[in-house]
């Protein structure tokens, strides 16, 4: 859970791999796995990322929305209201194109399902005459 949380939190800072990979003095595709959950992390490893990213390392590990701070940290860059926007509305765009395509699955399943009735109905009419 806390490599979405380092993600998203890097990608509303408008951060990215490469540089939070730069910051920590690690390669990116070492940072990739942090984000990916594919590499534990450490207890100094949260610290620095969290020291990056301008929030507590708490905030990291908890299961809380992420809490972005708004302000202009020095020597980081301000976030932009924009950025989180338009990030929600992609995600939400993504679970609706989702809900789209299993709906329509659901829907196919449902004619076969039917026909499959209609069958068997029309089997069992004609063994009972």
């Amino acid at each position: 859970m806390s490599g979405e949380k380092i993600r998203l939190i890097r990608e509303l800072r408008g951060y990215s791999q490469d540089y939070v990979a730069n910051q920590l003095g690690i390669a990116q595709n070492t940072y990739s796995k942090l984000e990916l959950n594919q590499s534990k992390l450490t207890v100094d490893m949260l610290n620095k990322v969290a020291t990056v990213l301008g929030v507590s390392p708490i905030e990291l590990l908890n299961n809380e929305p992420a809490i972005i701070n708004f302000a202009s940290n020095e020597g980081t860059q301000a976030l932009k209201v924009e950025h989180l926007y338009t990030y929600q509305k992609e995600q939400l765009e993504t679970v609706i194109a989702s809900k789209d395509q299993e709906i329509a699955k659901l829907g196919t399943i449902i004619d076969g399902l039917l026909k499959d009735k209609d069958r068997l109905m029309t089997l069992l009419e004609k063994k009972l005459s």
